[in-house]
């Protein structure tokens, strides 16, 4: 049985890795950004050993509806912007919470785990004070777009998320 191509391993994580920076922190950015952050994380699901871990600011957040909460808090206007970012594939063969259809070797770099390191400043309302931020995230695969083929859907979700501000 054949591993995943070195390659397509490091292929597949640095695009994941760009998707999602250049999704997730405009999503911040909208007005109402807010609003769509639980598109962008793994689903609550009993039946599922999958669950969000999210700390923000040292809060642990256990439902993704919660994480919504704590940005609509913040001032109108706040600007996230990435400086930098870098990523690492976890896991070349993630099978956590898969089908039992989806349990064959990742062959098409689809069933990967990806850890995305990002760093940049953040603003909070016209003319606020800028901070530093960090932000560790751990994509895995959306096993509901990847079985159906279904489109529209994002193929990468948060299932684990570390976001610290320097104040």
């Amino acid at each position: 049985m054949a591993d995943l191509p070195e390659d397509l391993e490091v292929r597949t994580a640095i695009e994941t890795a760009e998707i999602f920076v250049n999704n997730y922190y405009p999503t911040l950015n909208k007005p109402n950004g807010a609003r769509e952050l639980h598109w962008f994380y793994v689903k609550n699901n009993p039946a599922s050993p999958l669950k969000p871990d999210i700390s923000l600011n040292g809060n642990v957040i256990t439902d993704t509806g919660d994480v919504e909460a704590v940005f609509e808090k913040l001032p109108a206007k706040t600007h996230y912007e990435v400086q930098s970012f870098d990523c690492h594939t976890l896991n070349a063969n993630y099978n956590v919470g898969a089908p039992d259809d989806s349990l064959d070797l990742n062959k098409s770099g689809r069933k990967m785990s990806i850890l995305v390191m990002v760093s940049g400043s953040v603003r909070y309302g016209d003319g606020g004070e800028t901070h530093g931020f960090t932000d560790n995230v751990v994509l895995v695969p959306n096993w509901e777009v990847l079985s159906k083929s279904a489109k529209g859907g994002k193929r990468w979700l948060i299932q684990s998320q570390t976001l610290r501000v320097v104040l």
